[in-house]
């Protein structure tokens, strides 16, 4: 319990002038409201709060009864007061225990042990427009709480989820700053649309992650089964997170100040030749095709004295992360507030990279009488970044760096000017040149407020309405030099982009809770409505006159194209749901809810679900065993959808094309007609079945939960190739149907909890498996590739799972000893060997076979927190198994390939000879180097050293010296070590943009390893 107070108070940052200002003011309305009258009767009362095991509560709130003054306990439990009242009467509470009040009667030294409240222990959990007793929650959840976040020096939200929760996975697909990660819970459901969950923060549907600070966080609650995500309809069938934000406590101001600097690299490389090593293989290879050795032995003489280019080392940079937080919380029991500072400063991890960002927030809880309260909360989001979205691909200046000739130097040594383009090595661009010539300059603003008044009509009917209002806006600009690819074969450009937009959701909702005996009922009724309108504007600008104002002067270019547009959307939705309990053993949530949208034809679906729950551990035969104290048994059904139809999807449209010639000078912009429309597009629907079983023991030393789970998703959604007669584009369409089931399991406990030594862990898995089931008709659809050079690598097939890799069978090189047989395929022994499937001695499109699959076998996350006196030991384990990789990043190391020439990888120093015949193929007249292979593919089974820790809490006497409440010093590192058999730079990194493309890799950068200090300072 001390550490979890600890953690949730325990934060850092830095303050700008608005947040001052606005500081400021809490501060003034704060100092009025804990004001005390000068008196002669003042007397101070001192105390300290314990628990039942006699040890201190940190952060109890203790106020004298009947008034607002109040103050709240220290990280010791230590509590002081001063009061005017002979007679008062001091009242003490803290979560989990029951109120108690102590007369002074003339003490001036008060102690209060405080007994525990056992129902109030039955935690109460958020599960979307309303809050239960976990005793009573029918549905497949997890919780992340505060403690758990600030482990880790997080700069997302989404990492605070990674190996925390069962059936969640979240990957972190490049290591470029500022990008999201990918959040699965349960599977894709989807197999082109979205597949990220629903984000919901503090009631604000589809609320932005970006804009938050993880410090400010509270709590998360991962919805997982239908009938917990169907409240959310037609937004619900990826899975629901809901977040909390913190709010100040009652009592006495608290300040606390977080900050952590961390230095980060590349953990990997890897293994390329030397400038003597690839000028040795450029000659075999030139003389094993029929040319002449291009270089001389004076020239392999000076490489070996010179060693080369290493092109990584001219790109990377090792950056310091900068982390500065700081938030200001207290109040009184008629006003609590919150506020909050946080600075992220992000350099990449090459060259011309970063990302910054600033969030404000301000949280006000008031009782604006004995039945109505009233919270505010207000976030203002700003961020700027360079350079930090690159795709992967082989254009790249990462995938560039893997294929230049080390042979090379970056600039002209005479005219000190790039040299722009790679003799041996690559068709591409100097990479270096291409990081520091291109700008990518992306900045963008919001402001989000959120207002939620609650009304208790009754003592058991309450109104609530949640009113939520965001503005966003950004701004964009490009901008390609001479030394770049793209300015310097087609002239200097530049692009700027702007756009602004704003939403607003507004949730009305009647709730009435009524316990009649051994019948616990709660119903709800909910209306909500939300609108977005979005406008853009894009400005280009080509073959600029003079590349010195970058983007800054588009009228400079020989030609301009401006373009822009306009989008808004709306919904409509309402909700019933019921609650019921029986003895607190048996238990009913039942839900239906309508959705309304702009998007589709059929403007209404409904979305009902259903779930039973049996608190087995309530029964006669259980109820008072002091071993096994929980056991509930769930079961549900649930219909969700998944809204991946676009505006205006349903509605033929006009577009704008290339310029016409009418008179033969004039030009004129065409428009001609869109692509055709399905007119009765639907969302996809998931109906989901869940039994899952929890268990703790020992009244929660040791808790388990199992949950089993079958989804069926219908109506899937496809981009759908038209015939060429009715226009030859893509068009969105409902087709066939998927199935995802699977098996989430966790357990967690203290095994160890004394005075001196305890510790805590927690371990969650996840099982996934998927089949697709019916493509209406269709069969081997190949998919959009990714990357400007794959072909071919996934196809969706009926009865075969998402994310396959298509390809030829690699089985090695033609020995000498095959070479009759190599023949009948006109090859020659060293030339590279396939799986002829159907035996027609011929490699062609008929030998394309399964070769590997990017989805995982199963995930998983270890977490340990270790804690000797003032020392915590945190350390958290991640991972997955029998997920593949399909590496071009690989591929291209081998030449021969797209913009590649030469392999620059060192196992080509290992190529096939008659007198090594290895499985390296040797370069050929005869041979196919087949880039959809399964040469390619590897396993990318992984085990992460996420994040390990150890912080340090000053001891009370040094505290108490410096007037402080808590201070921690901490190191730690994340992503330390992997134990992979993948060869590439990071098992955990891909292309994926769908469910369909997981597992395919290109140039990503990886993730970095980071080194951490920091210190959390409370006042």
């Amino acid at each position: 319990m001390k550490n979890k107070i600890l953690g949730t108070r325990k934060r850092s940052g830095m303050m700008q002038s608005l947040s001052c200002t606005i500081l400021l003011c809490i501060l003034s309305i704060s100092s009025n409201l804990f004001a005390q009258t000068a008196s002669n009767t003042q007397q101070t009362i001192k105390g300290v709060v314990y628990d039942e095991n006699s040890q201190p509560i940190p952060g109890a709130t203790v106020i004298v009864k009947g008034t607002s003054k109040g103050t709240a306990t220290d990280f010791d439990g230590n509590y002081e007061l001063t009061i005017t009242e002979p007679d008062a009467v001091l009242e003490f509470s803290y979560i989990g225990y029951k109120t108690m009040e102590l007369p002074i009667s003339g003490q001036t030294i008060i102690d209060a042990t405080m007994e525990l409240d056992v129902e109030s222990l039955k935690e109460v959990v958020v599960v979307g427009y309303g809050t239960q007793l976990k005793r009573d929650v029918t549905g497949a959840t997890s919780t992340v709480k505060a403690e758990e976040i600030v482990k880790r020096p997080i700069v997302q939200v989404e990492q605070a989820l990674q190996g925390t929760a069962s059936g969640v996975v979240v990957t972190q697909n490049s290591g470029q700053p500022g990008q999201g990660m990918s959040v699965r819970i349960r599977g894709a459901n989807s197999i082109t649309g979205n597949n990220e969950p629903l984000y919901v923060i503090d009631g604000n549907i589809g609320g932005n992650i970006t804009g938050l600070n993880p410090n400010d966080i509270e709590s998360m609650e991962i919805l997982k089964d239908a009938s917990a995500t169907a409240i959310y309809g037609s937004r619900g069938a990826n899975g629901v997170v809901l977040i909390t934000t913190k709010m100040g406590n009652s009592g006495k101001m608290q300040v606390n100040f977080n900050t952590w600097l961390s230095k980060a690299s590349i953990p990997k490389h890897l293994d390329l030749m030397n400038a003597y090593d690839f000028a040795t293989v450029v000659n075999t290879t030139n003389v094993s095709t029929g040319g002449s050795p291009a270089f001389t032995e004076e020239d392999l003489t000076y490489f070996q004295e010179w060693g080369g280019t290493d092109w990584h080392k001219e790109l990377e940079q090792k950056p310091l992360i900068q982390n500065y937080d700081l938030n200001i919380s207290g109040g009184s029991p008629e006003m609590r507030y919150r506020v909050s500072y946080n600075h992220l400063d992000q350099p990449g991890l090459i060259v011309n990279q970063y990302f910054k960002k600033d969030i404000f927030r301000t949280n006000l809880d008031l009782k604006a009488g004995e039945r109505i309260d009233l919270k505010i909360n207000l976030s203002a989001l700003q961020n700027k970044g360079r350079n930090n979205s690159y795709q992967g691909d082989l254009t790249d200046p990462f995938s560039q760096a893997n294929i230049w000739d080390p042979t090379s130097p970056v600039r002209n040594p005479e005219t000190g000017q790039y040299i722009k383009n790679s003799t041996y090595g690559s068709t591409g661009f100097n990479p270096v040149a291409q990081a520091n010539g291109q700008l990518e300059d992306t900045s963008s603003r919001s402001i989000n407020g959120t207002g939620v008044l609650v009304y208790r009509i009754t003592d058991d009917l309450t109104f609530t309405t949640n009113n939520t209002y965001n503005m966003g806006s950004g701004y964009n600009q490009a901008f390609r030099g001479l030394d770049t690819d793209e300015g310097n074969t087609n002239g200097v450009r530049a692009t700027v982009y702007s756009n602004k937009s704003w939403s607003f959701q507004n949730s009305n909702f009647l709730t009435y809770k009524k316990s009649i005996g051994v019948h616990d009922i709660t119903l709800m009724g909910l209306y909500e409505q939300y609108k977005y309108e979005n406008e853009w504007v894009r400005a280009n600008s080509n073959n600029l006159s003079t590349p010195s104002l970058g983007y800054y002067n588009l009228g400079l270019g020989a030609s301009q194209q401006t373009t822009s547009g306009y989008t808004s959307d709306a919904l409509q939705s309402y909700m019933v749901r019921v609650n019921y309990a029986y003895k607190n053993k048996y238990l009913l949530t039942s839900s239906v809810r309508v959705d309304g949208s702009s998007h589709l034809t059929d403007k209404y679906s409904i979305f009902p679900s259903i779930a039973l729950g049996w608190n087995i551990s309530e029964e006669n035969f259980l109820k008072d065993s002091e071993i096994l104290t929980t056991l509930k048994l769930r079961a549900s059904y649930g219909e969700t959808g998944n809204q991946a139809v676009g505006a205006y999807s349903t509605i033929p449209r006009i577009q704008t094309g290339g310029p016409y010639f009418y008179d033969g000078v004039t030009p004129s912009v065409t428009t001609p007609l869109g692509p055709p429309v399905s007119s009765d597009l639907k969302w996809e629907i998931t109906k989901q079945t869940d039994i899952g079983l929890d268990m703790a023991f020992f009244y929660g030393r040791l808790n388990l939960a199992v949950d089993v789970y079958n989804k069926n998703i219908t109506d899937l959604l496809y981009n759908y190739q038209a015939p060429f007669y009715l226009g030859g584009d893509s068009y969105q369409r409902n087709l066939g149907a998927l199935n995802n089931k699977g098996l989430d399991f966790s357990i967690s406990g203290n095994p160890i909890d004394g005075d001196a030594f305890s510790w805590s862990t927690n371990f969650t898995m996840s099982f996934n498996r998927n089949k697709v089931k019916d493509l209406g008709g269709l069969d081997n659809i190949q998919v959009n590739n990714i990357g400007s050079a794959q072909s071919g690598t996934t196809y969706l097939k009926v009865g075969r799972p998402l994310g396959e890799f298509y390809g030829y069978k690699f089985l090695g090189t033609w020995k000498s000893s095959e070479a009759a047989e190599a023949a009948e395929y006109g090859m020659q022994p060293g030339d590279a060997k396939y799986e002829d499937v159907n035996g027609d001695n011929v490699y062609n499109t008929d030998d394309l076979m399964v070769i590997g699959n990017g989805s995982p076998d199963f995930s998983f996350g270890f977490i340990n927190d270790l804690k000797y006196q003032n020392f915590t030991l945190s350390f958290m384990f991640q991972g997955t198994s029998g997920n593949e990789i399909y590496s071009q990043t690989m591929a291209y190391l081998w030449g021969g390939q797209g913009q590649a020439k030469t392999p620059t990888t060192q196992e080509a120093l290992n190529m096939w000879t008659p007198e090594n015949e290895t499985n390296n193929p040797a370069f050929s007249n005869t041979g196919k180097n087949f880039i959809n292979s399964s040469r390619y593919v590897y396993d990318a089974s992984y085990i992460k050293l996420k994040n390990i820790s150890l912080a340090y809490d000053l001891p009370k006497g040094l505290l108490d010296k410096f007037g402080l409440n808590n201070m921690q010093i901490y190191i730690s590192g994340q992503n330390v070590f992997t134990i992979t058999d993948y060869p590439g730079y990071d098992p955990e990194v891909n292309n994926a943009q769908n469910a369909l493309t997981q597992g395919l890799e290109m140039g990503v950068i990886p993730n970095p390893r980071t080194y951490t200090v920091g210190f959390r300072l409370g006042f």
